[in-house]
């Protein structure tokens, strides 16, 4: 028995060692790929500072030009996000394949809108500045159809979760098709629209900050107009500006979503709940009409320009279907960049999220201060998009994979820790105890029990930040940090729409097998 446990002991040694050399090996690979330099990284280090320190030494007296913009980005991002929500609510009801009027058709939807979910927002607003040129229409359209996009997929899901027996039910009772939407599906996804309305905002409200890098309104406009002019000290004032307003927007998402979700209509008789139901014939009605005005307004087009830009559109798509398959060789090396950098971020996001997290959740962390302090922080990595981080690191670095890997490696982590620390806190309090009680520390009890328990939670989170970084890594070429955006932009700003078209086609078809990979992975955990 003792001879036994020695050999078990000496090869999980063995294990350990094997997959410490594995991690090691991958990680120097996938260095080597991004360009990664201690040297050029230190070296580096001083412009850094002097940047970062140029920036929390802010221009407050220049808040009174950036709040005109501020207010443009927040008008951006809740107008596309309405739309967004409302186009998603009737193709919900074609795509779900429990209820949809013809299987095929659900199908075909599905994949096209798949492959459009590929595209990130940055490079819809590049595309729709070069057919209705800058402004805020071009951002709006863009974050309109990612909000879309990402509300009919959270809308189909609901709905294919929807029990059968539940659809069958209503139908015994004599309902038709159009009495199962209307009785047993819409009102369950209209509630459900409230929630996927402020997911969707929280996102585009980031999202909308970086759509002036290319043309398309915001707050970003003067951002780029401000790191072509090296005025960091401007720049500060934005990013701080920015910090503070998107962090109270998520506080109040979060307090509405939490108060909607408590707050239950009671009536106390028959006639109030009919004064509810005549109510609502009035204020529904005025709600859509406002709604209306506010999106009609926010459109800073002329009937002119939109139909020149249509007539633009309609020239550069069908230019983009006639791909350039001669730009092969460029694209491949744009994916691997792009892929490499996705990758190196995620591995390391996600070391680093294990460490922070066992300080940042409340019941590991050895000191209430230490978890409030650090969760402050990670708040602050995780708020803004990794494409402003890469601007910072590409004063340092230069141009290249470098800038980009890092910046997409610190926002990982502050989004896994926060997402890990979270999963920690709420774990069953027996499992670290049940460690606890033979004599360990809070460390030993978080490695050899949360951790192990957790471990397939935290796996599936980095395969989700894997889907989400390789999104993001094809648009960090923007600003030069590498990976396929730098041919993408340059290919939009010259008007090579045969190349665009066959860039946008590779980027689809890695993100697609990306996803598909990373769900296979996640299904098999």
């Amino acid at each position: 028995m003792i001879d036994f446990l020695k050999t078990y002991i000496a090869r999980k040694k063995i294990k350990r060692i094997f997959f410490t050399l594995g991690i090691i090996i991958i990680l120097l690979y996938l260095g080597f790929k991004v360009e990664f330099d201690f040297i050029r990284l230190f070296k580096g280090m001083p412009d850094m500072f002097a940047l970062f320190e140029r920036m929390l030494n802010p221009n407050l007296s220049y808040s009174g030009e950036v709040f005109e913009k501020l207010l443009e980005t927040i008008q951006i991002a809740i107008v596309s996000s309405i739309l967004g929500v409302i186009l998603a609510l009737p193709f919900s009801l074609l795509v779900a394949e429990n209820i949809t009027p013809n299987k095929l058709v659900a199908k075909i939807l599905t994949a096209v809108f798949s492959f459009f979910r590929t595209i990130p927002g940055l490079i819809w607003a590049a595309l729709l500045v070069s057919i209705f040129s800058i402004g805020k229409f071009s951002g709006i359209v863009a974050l309109t159809i990612i909000a879309f996009l990402m509300s009919l997929k959270l809308f189909r899901e609901y709905i294919e979760s929807i029990n059968e027996n539940q659809l069958n039910s209503t139908i015994s009772v004599g309902a038709n098709s159009m009495q199962v939407l209307r009785y047993c599906v819409l009102p369950h996804i209209l509630e459900l629209s409230v929630s996927v309305f402020f997911n969707v905002f929280e996102t585009n409200i980031r999202s909308a900050t970086i759509l002036g890098l290319v043309g398309a309104g915001g707050i970003g406009q003067i951002m780029w107009r401000d790191l072509n002019h090296l005025r960091y000290d401007n720049l500060g004032t934005l990013i701080l500006i920015l910090f503070l307003t998107i962090f109270l927007i998520d506080l109040i998402s979060l307090f509405l979503r939490r108060m909607l979700k408590k707050s239950r209509i009671k009536f106390k008789s028959l006639e109030s709940y009919r004064k509810y139901k005549s109510s609502k014939l009035i204020y529904i009605p005025l709600i859509i009409i406002g709604l209306f005005v506010l999106v009609f307004k926010s459109f800073d087009i002329s009937y002119d320009r939109l139909l020149l830009g249509l007539e633009q559109g309609n020239q550069i798509i069908s230019r983009m279907i006639r791909m350039d398959f001669s730009y092969y060789s460029k694209l491949i090396e744009g994916i691997k960049e792009s892929f490499f950098i996705a990758i190196f971020a995620t591995i390391v996001g996600g070391f680093f999220a294990i460490i922070l997290s066992y300080f940042t959740a409340y019941n590991t962390s050895p000191n209430r201060a230490v978890s409030l302090i650090l969760k402050g922080i990670i708040n602050i990595l995780r708020t803004f998009p990794p494409i402003i981080t890469a601007i910072i690191f590409f004063r340092g670095v230069g141009p290249g994979p470098l800038a980009g890997a890092m910046a997409l490696s610190i926002y990982t982590t502050g989004v896994l820790t926060k997402m890990y620390s979270e999963v920690l806190e709420s774990s069953e309090k027996n499992i670290q105890d049940s460690v606890l009680v033979v004599g360990t520390t809070s460390l030993q009890s978080y490695r050899h029990g949360l951790v192990p328990h957790t471990l397939s939670t935290f796996v599936s989170l980095m395969l989700y930040r894997l889907e989400s970084n390789i999104r993001n890594s094809t648009i960090l070429g923007v600003i030069g940090a590498g990976g396929i955006g730098t041919a993408l932009s340059m290919n939009i700003t010259w008007r090579n729409w045969e190349k665009v078209g066959f860039l946008l086609l590779g980027v689809s078809l890695m993100v697609i097998a990306i996803d598909k990979f990373s769900n296979y992975l996640r299904k098999n955990i």
